[in-house]
């Protein structure tokens, strides 16, 4: 039998009238007669006492009870499966977000993306939310023929930050220009005219990066955002070519993942999850002297 018509009997057991199942089940009167004929015809017995008229019910006979204790299992197994159906098909749905994580530039190779790509990614990233549309961010991309002259100015960063460096640190300084695949720097551009709170702006930036960072990872690409001090540095920013009002968040580094990032453990969501209640607020408002 179709599951249909075991609602359609499990209905009529709970209803104990033909026109009552039918509404119960957004059908007519006579799918739930057919489904007691079709139930009859399988197992070769009366499963309902005879009655008249359609909104006639009898009750069942005692044949007809085992079908509907059985009937009933089925479709309680029927709807528990299809609740586990569909949660792994949600879960499915999460996966590449659930899965995704920060990889280091030095389990990264060539091939990063190329260009299509990243105009793919930047596309991501200007889908993020980002209150009056003010894309308040911006992204330099750091070419090949450039890295070198960016590794110079990371090992001059690191000097004035630590004038005693050692050679093998400023090296580790200039590996970070070199070594990714592709490397974004990530500029957060406040709009100072705008109406819109600086706040709000870098939460639209920070969703970008995000976006940003999920695209890649959509597109097979491992991706990590490295910031560290020198992003503070105003002569590094300058040479950039921020603006004064800029700063510069972070450097991305995309590419294939050569060597997948150590298993590592994830926080559950009751870390971030809260119940507001009400009546806590509205003691903290009374003793304030706020109440109505």
């Amino acid at each position: 039998m179709k599951i249909d018509q075991l609602r359609y009997l499990v209905a009529l057991a709970r209803e104990l009238d033909f026109a009552r199942a039918a509404v119960a089940c957004d059908a007519a009167p006579t799918d739930i007669v057919e489904a007691v004929r079709a139930a009859e015809e399988e197992f070769g017995k009366r499963l309902v006492r005879p009655a008249t008229g359609l909104s006639r019910f009898k009750g069942f006979t005692e044949e007809g009870e085992r079908i509907i204790v059985w009937a009933r299992g089925c479709v309680d197994d029927y709807d528990a499966l299809h609740r586990r159906v569909g949660k792994a098909r949600k879960r499915a749905l999460l996966l590449p977000l659930l899965e995704r994580r920060s990889v280091s530039p030095k389990r990264l190779m060539a091939p990063g993306p190329d260009a299509e790509e990243i105009d793919l990614i930047l596309q991501g990233a200007l889908r993020s939310p980002d209150h009056g549309r003010l894309h308040p961010w911006r992204v330099v991309e750091f070419q090949a023929a450039q890295r070198g002259a960016l590794a110079l100015l990371f090992a001059q960063e690191k000097l004035r930050r630590d004038p005693l460096a050692s050679q093998r640190d400023l090296q580790l300084a200039r590996e970070h220009a070199t070594r990714p695949p592709v490397l974004i720097g990530f500029v957060v551009s406040p709009k100072v005219r705008s109406k819109v709170p600086a706040r709000e702006q870098w939460l639209a930036a920070g969703a970008a990066l995000g976006n940003l960072l999920n695209a890649a990872h959509q597109l097979g690409f491992g991706a990590i955002v490295l910031s560290g001090e020198r992003c503070f540095d105003a002569v590094l920013a300058g040479a950039l070519g921020l603006q004064a009002e800029e700063f510069l968040a972070g450097f991305v580094s995309i590419g294939t993942v050569a060597e997948a990032p150590p298993p590592q453990g994830h926080a559950f969501p009751g870390a971030v999850w809260s119940a507001w209640a009400p009546e806590v607020q509205n003691a903290g408002a009374a003793r304030a002297g706020l109440g109505g």
